[in-house]
């Protein structure tokens, strides 16, 4: 993943890339002033489809007009190789390099996605342990604005600290009608390693259209942008439109009046408001003024993890797991027996553990458990261990899960079918809305594929 840098009132026009190597050497490219390189698969570009989502110029797509949300703002985008050993430093490096650059070019605002890096995604730690939030400490410091993707999974259990603005979603349903806005099925939301709630808000998921030139032979002229990935892009953008209208104010006043002026979700457990701008601009405009910024809560020590895993407090019980976990201090007996943990984050540890089965016996109790479990995240574990050694006569018991709301669940099942070419396709969608559809299209075309062997064999 890319982060991206805004600078909300564009004076210099420095629409750059930077790059850090491995060699920590930069190089600054002007895609501007480049010959254009030619886009295989456009719904992939991910750093494209964010700077288009913030950029793009007006344009009608069923009717309704949409255009980039701030298309005056400056975008740099550095790249440091994340997912990749020494990310941490690589992206220290850059950091630093742009905030020499911080007055110059009026940064305010940095959009990171994919912020956990190469930690461990269901091992839990108090987040100043981890190497992206180690790079971005200069940038807190600068009161530059942090917004961060809160992810788009269950099977995830690190989540961003509370110095970020941290953004999830809710399934807008490719409408603007609130009436139409329900939560998504496979939110992830929770406390962070320090015990912090997260997300802080929530922005559409499931539909955020940007226009595409049309490919020849292809009538298609817009794609989707889905996920927290887009969500974070849209508070981003809509938080460099507040910097540029109010331009006096700080990071934690933005942060504040977007929690506090957004709509809650009815019957929804999950904490964080959907964004509501029109509210956020009249509070600004008739004077909203607190930018008192959250209570940190002391860090969660874990001194003893054998004596922590017997605390009421689910974190400190994940913390110590994880410890155990990381250092293979912990039995695979321990760990099954913490797969029936009442907490969730500690079954999904557990299960992540366990990897996958051990032996056949292993393998009855990974799907025996699977269709008891209630967590979404954790029956995608489940899941990921069973694809570990699966085989092709299992293929009914794969098949029965492709409706499930977890999509890292019907990731292992689109794994599983691709692993045996002659299993019908699986078409894995992101909106929840068409999650039983697409179920029903397999179990139809599974169908097919029986009677096609069955008289093949008669």
């Amino acid at each position: 993943m890319h982060d991206f840098f805004l600078c909300p009132i564009d004076i210099f026009n420095y629409n750059c890339k930077i790059i850090v190597h491995d060699d920590f050497s930069i190089e600054v490219q002007m895609p501007a002033f480049e010959e254009p390189e030619e886009i295989q698969d456009f719904e992939d570009e991910h750093g494209l489809l964010t700077v288009l989502s913030l950029a793009h110029q007006p344009c009608k797509i069923n009717g309704k007009l949409h255009t980039g949300i701030s298309p005056a703002a400056t975008f740099l985008v550095l790249n440091h190789g994340a997912f990749r050993e020494g990310e941490g430093e690589r992206l220290q490096k850059g950091i630093n390099w742009l905030l020499e650059k911080r007055e110059q070019w009026n940064i305010k605002i940095v959009l990171s996605m994919g912020w956990h890096a190469l930690d461990n995604p269901h091992l839990l730690k108090n987040t100043r342990y981890n190497s992206t939030v180690k790079a971005l400490a200069p940038v807190l410091e600068k009161d530059i604005l942090v917004v961060c993707s809160n992810g788009n999974s269950r099977i995830t259990n690190i989540r961003p600290p509370v110095e970020y603005l941290a953004v999830g979603g809710y399934n807008d349903r490719g409408s603007a009608d609130i009436k139409r806005h329900v939560p998504h099925t496979d939110e992830p939301w929770g406390p962070n390693g320090d015990g912090h709630m997260r997300p802080d808000i929530l922005g559409p998921r499931t539909y955020l259209p940007v226009p595409i030139h049309k490919k020849e032979g292809s009538m298609r002229s817009v794609v989707y942008y889905s996920g927290t990935s887009g969500s974070g892009t849209l508070i981003a953008g809509i938080c460099a439109y507040l910097f540029s209208k109010f331009p006096h104010s700080d990071s934690q006043l933005l942060k504040n009046v977007l929690k506090e002026q957004g709509d809650y979700i009815d019957n929804y457990d999950n904490p964080a408001p959907k964004v509501n701008v029109s509210k956020v601009l009249k509070a600004l405009e008739t004077g909203y003024t607190n930018n008192v910024p959250p209570q940190i809560k002391r860090p969660i020590i874990v001194e003893n993890p054998t004596n922590s895993l017997q605390s009421k407090c689910e974190i400190e019980r994940a913390l110590a797991l994880s410890y155990l976990v990381e250092q293979s201090l912990c039995s695979r007996k321990d760990l099954w027996m913490y797969t029936l943990d009442p907490t969730g984050i500690v079954r999904n540890i557990a299960v992540s553990g366990l990897h996958k089965p051990a032996i056949a016996k292993e393998r009855e109790k990974f799907w025996a458990q699977l269709h008891t479990e209630s967590e979404g995240g954790v029956r995608g574990l489940y899941m990921y261990g069973l694809l570990q050694g699966a085989t092709a006569n299992e293929i009914e018991s794969w098949i029965s899960w492709a409706n499930d709301e977890n999509w890292s669940v019907r990731w292992c099942v689109d794994k599983y079918l691709l692993k045996y070419s002659e299993f019908p396709k699986f078409d894995l969608t992101p909106d929840p809305d068409l999650i039983a559809e697409k179920a029903n299209a397999l179990n139809q075309a599974y169908k097919q594929y029986k009677n096609k062997i069955s008289s093949l064999q008669q």
